[in-house]
């Protein structure tokens, strides 16, 4: 066992048993170094255990002595655990519960605006009474004793600034006793009602005045009080908001409901980046490593495990880059020349010539220049690789191809991040950089649905050996029917295979057969499933769909079999078998011993509070192999749910890394309808793509950051707009899902809506959408933004290909959104209960059919607009004679719920022709 591992298992030994002494003899231990306070931050707030920190494992334990030893010493209560749990949530007694709220009170009473933060963040209560006896809430004790920065903090995050004590008192009250002029000031801006009298105690009755007495500045500012601050506008606290122009000025969304410290909950809050790993016990009694400033590196993506800053001049390029390739005994240069030739044109879009030759004595290495060496037994380890940047030399140290292809990646972000003009100045800088989860990939459904063409889904590939993706899945469900089934030709497939192959992405078929395919019918269309399987020789991997999983897999005899799946599919010898965890989740653990060793589980879980530890765990502690499954959260949606997303991969990826997962797989489901278009699946893979790699992120980057990330890696937006546009239009969505259920806006339970989202559904079932807790106050103000959102969408300027056909998906998404919103607006005018206040709802669905005939007149007429618009856009970039009919089908729909019986093909087609005629 390692130094490290030792004292972490003393450390938690010592929390088990409530040894505060050994806590205490540790930190001092610590505090002798120069730079204590990052190390006991770095000691404190990570999670070295399943359950998250040790502050994390002592509130579980109901450990009080602990909880305040932690505490004191500056473990940090707002951290999350794998399960997105905080120190606070886990708290086992009431009595671990009061620990954290005194230190609110503490911070509160102090002035330390960061501890109260963090605290609020954990969920501790900003409403809490300090005891029955007083019922003081700590903006009591900030208006007796804090300054006006806390009262602000305090109030921002929904204090009840007129909350009465056990006293009488209001925290203006206290303000005015204690005299401090600034904090009478701010809790009057914040609604602090000055007529409210003391309602209790020595001092019943007085007003606030009669408590100034002759302080005649203090009377003052109660007969001039400063206008009232909208907490809502000003502060807009937890919410994702557009950056660059769309961030300036607009109204935000609030999200509907309550959360549990009062104040209103929105999307996750925005932070600033942390991009950090764990400081080592070693490097505890070493100096510390100097600090990366370069605030361009945050943007990486992946992020390296590791970046120094070095103290040397900067690499300075113009135009023309020399490459030098050399290889090692089992790698061939010349297939190293062949990778870097492959990823040419991506430099070349920046202005720069590579020129790519072997490293030999006549290498003029006297200009600057990029040496690649791939050499496992120098650089040890699957996708490990070292960048050393200096003033002449970019120097590119590989293990293998795999590692190339990421390196290149890295190289090509630096030049791009460091780009001015006409010249790339990149600092000198040291990176070692390897993957956490081994395979990283994407899953895209072949079958149906809005399937990119052949073209697109090449640059979709292009884009993801970017990200470091180094495998892509593609989702295969099988009908009855004899013959090719997929959207792709068998000759695509196989260039598509090629291609990937060229750029180290495995591709991998996952098998799936129809509801209406029965165990026994798989004999009839096994040479359907051979002829596909023809494109895949060389896969390492063949995975199985849920169903398709069911049929393989054997309990007969308290056995767990599936050698069914070789007698029953055309499975070559040397494929590893990839098995859906679904069937398994009913049965008994101890059955899983019986799996073969060259068996994979992959565990998919598609909302943002899935339990991935309940599955895997088992799996882990018997040694069986599996992938984690998350998903994009896009489908049956218009716009996506980037924070369902954000959720979903992070508990998975974090799961997986704790308990030994080969890989994570981000899945893109077709869903029904098919009316997403591709943009808005990119948060999702994007987000995996990052943490697969580089676990080691927090989630409040992701938060903050999503949008930047977006413009830069996928659409080299120039406007530094789409990323942010699309965030929005997500947010929009999720935010009316919210207001549909009554749900708070920190709740992510049930995000994706497996019925789809709200705006979704009016294009499907528009009588059937609940409506109840939804106002016209909350609608509206998502029109606003969604119409901002739009005008945003003409100031995109972006360089990657398809950029004006993007451009185009986003604005009309935009207006399918705001025509989802105008139905559900007509719907909630013609359904509100003229006896509101009285007796049940405020508003109810009464059906399209109930609305008036000349609302109804105008929504088909607007939908008519929309559909050719559709229909064009679908053509440019999708399959065409897959999933276009049944969405087009959705559209026509609603239509006709509009106007009975009416033929909207034809109406399409005369419109048409009156546009042309009026052209002419």
């Amino acid at each position: 066992m390692t130094e490290k591992s030792e004292i972490i298992q003393q450390l938690h030994i010592a929390v088990e048993n409530d040894r505060t002494d050994i806590l205490r003899a540790f930190i001092s231990t610590i505090e002798q170094n120069d730079d204590h306070h990052q190390l006991i931050s770095n000691v404190l707030n990570n999670c070295y255990h399943d359950d998250g920190t040790l502050l994390h494992v002592a509130s579980k334990l109901g450990k009080i002595d602990v909880v305040r030893t932690l505490l004191s010493s500056g473990s940090d209560p707002g951290i999350h655990n794998s399960y997105g749990k905080t120190a606070v949530d886990l708290a086992a007694t009431h009595n671990i519960t009061k620990v954290f709220n005194e230190e609110l009170l503490q911070a509160a009473a102090q002035s330390n605006v960061g501890r109260i933060c963090q605290l609020l963040a954990a969920g501790v209560d900003v409403n809490l009474y300090d005891s029955e006896e007083s019922k003081s809430t700590p903006l009591h004790w900030a208006a007796s004793f804090a300054n006006r920065d806390i009262i602000q903090c305090l109030c921002a995050r929904g204090a009840d600034v007129n909350q009465i004590n056990s006293q009488g008192y209001t925290p203006l009250h206290d303000a005015i006793k204690r005299g401090d002029v600034e904090v009478i000031t701010e809790l009057l801006a914040y609604g602090a009602d000055s007529s409210v009298n003391v309602k209790a105690g020595k001092d019943e009755g007085k007003s606030c005045k009669d408590l100034a007495g002759t302080r005649k500045e203090i009377i003052h500012a109660l007969d001039n009080p400063p206008p009232l601050i909208n907490i809502e506008e000003e502060f807009d606290l937890g919410k994702l908001s557009l950056k660059s122009d769309i961030g300036a000025g607009t109204e935000t969304i609030e999200m509907n409901g309550t959360a549990a410290n009062g104040s209103e909950p929105g999307s996750p809050e925005l932070k600033t980046p942390v991009f950090m790993k764990t400081v080592s016990f070693d490097d505890m009694i070493q100096p510390p490593h100097p600090v990366v400033t370069e605030e361009k590196l945050s943007l990486l993506w992946p992020q390296p495990q590791s970046m120094l800053q070095q103290e040397t001049k900067p690499f300075v390029i113009r135009h023309h880059l020399p490459v030098y390739v050399s290889g090692g005994p089992a790698e061939n240069s010349i297939q190293v020349m062949k990778i870097l030739k492959m990823r040419k044109p991506s430099f070349t879009s920046l202005g720069l010539d590579l020129s790519i030759n072997l490293l030999s004595s006549l290498s003029d290495t006297r200009v600057p220049h990029l040496q690649c060496h791939v050499n496992n037994r120098l650089c040890p380890g699957h996708g490990l690789y070292k960048l050393t940047i200096s003033q002449g030399q970019i120097k590119m140290l590989c293990s293998d191809y795999s590692s190339l292809h990421c390196a290149i990646s890295t190289v090509y972000q630096l030049m791009s991040l460091y780009k001015d003009n006409e010249e790339i100045i990149i600092p000198g800088l040291l990176i070692d950089d390897w993957p956490d989860l081994h395979y990283r990939g994407v899953l895209f459904d072949a079958s149906q649905g809005r399937l990119p063409n052949f073209e697109t889904l090449k640059r979709v590939i292009d884009t993801l050996v970017g990200l470091k993706i180094n495998m892509v899945q593609l989702f295969c469900r099988f009908l009855k029917t004899q013959g090719w089934q997929l959207g792709y030709s068998k000759s695509e497939i196989m260039d598509l295979v090629d291609h990937c192959t060229d750029l180290g992405i495995q591709l991998v078929p996952v098998l799936e057969v129809a509801p209406q395919v029965q165990f026994d019918e798989l004999d009839d269309i096994y040479s359907t499933i051979e002829d596909f399987m023809t494109c895949f020789t060389d896969s390492q991997f063949v995975s199985l769909g849920p169903r398709l999983s069911s049929f393989v897999i054997d309990t007969e005899n308290n056995v767990l079999d599936v050698t069914d799946a070789v007698k029953l599919l055309p499975l070559h010898h040397n494929q590893i078998l990839n098995i859906c965890g679904y069937p398994l989740h009913g049965m008994d653990s101890e059955l899983l011993i019986h799996l073969p060793p060259d068996v994979v589980i992959s565990e998919y879980g598609i909302q943002a509070d899935y339990d991935f530890q309940r599955f895997c765990s088992p799996l882990s502690s018997h040694g069986i192999s599996y992938i984690m499954c998350p998903g994009t959260s896009a489908w049956n949606s218009l716009a996506g749910c980037p924070e369902a997303a954000i959720n979903n991969i992070f508990s998975a990826v974090k799961c997986g890394d704790a308990h030994g997962a080969l890989g994570a797989i981000v899945c893109n489901w077709s869903g029904k309808g098919h009316l997403t278009h591709l943009p808005f699946a990119w948060p999702g893979i994007l987000v995996l793509a990052g943490l697969a790699w580089n676990s080691d992120c927090h989630q409040d980057y992701l938060y903050g950051n999503l949008g930047e990330l977006l413009n830069r890696h996928i659409f080299k937006d120039t406007s530094n707009t789409i990323g942010h546009v699309i965030v929005e239009l997500g947010r929009a969505e999720t935010y009316l899902i919210r207001c549909c259920r009554g749900q708070a806006g920190g709740d992510s339970h049930k995000l994706p809506d497996e019925h789809g989202s709200t705006l979704f559904q009016f294009f499907f079932n528009p009588d059937a959408v609940p409506i109840e807790h939804l106002t016209p106050e909350a609608l509206q103000r998502s029109v606003r933004h969604l119409k901002k959102c739009q005008q945003e969408v003409l100031k995109i300027n972006m360089t990657c290909e398809d950029g004006e056909q993007i451009k185009k998906e986003l604005s009309l998404t935009c207006d399918l959104m705001i025509f989802s919103a105008r139905i559900c607006k007509s719907l909630l005018l013609a359904g509100k209960n003229p006896m509101v206040g009285h007796a049940g709802y405020a508003v109810v669905n009464l059906g399209v059919s109930n609305l008036p005939a000349t609302v109804k007149t105008d929504l088909a007429n607007r939908l008519l607009e929309l559909m050719e618009p559709y229909k064009e856009v679908w053509h440019k970039r999708y399959v065409v004679n897959v999933g276009l009919t049944e969405s087009v089908g959705r559209l026509q729909n609603v239509f006709k719920l509009l106007v009975p019986g009416s033929d909207s093909e034809g109406l399409m087609t005369q419109q048409s022709h009156d546009d042309q005629v009026q052209h002419v």
